[in-house]
């Protein structure tokens, strides 16, 4: 039961990085080679870089 669990928690952070550079995939591997935390925890890191990049490319 602990095995369905964290194969979905592993989904769900790759869920979230669909719109964001590596997507599905590279985030349901970091996340299934680590921990769903540590992906989660990527995706934030990975998401707030991305964001002030595009902001300076608007200008």
């Amino acid at each position: 039961m602990s095995a369905v669990v964290y194969l979905v928690l592993c989904i769900l952070v790759a869920c979230f990085g669909i719109g964001y550079r590596g997507g599905f995939l590279l985030y349901f591997i970091l996340s299934l080679a680590l921990t769903p935390l540590v992906g989660l925890l990527v995706l934030v890191i990975v998401s707030s870089n991305d964001g002030g990049e595009q902001g300076r490319m608007r200008r």
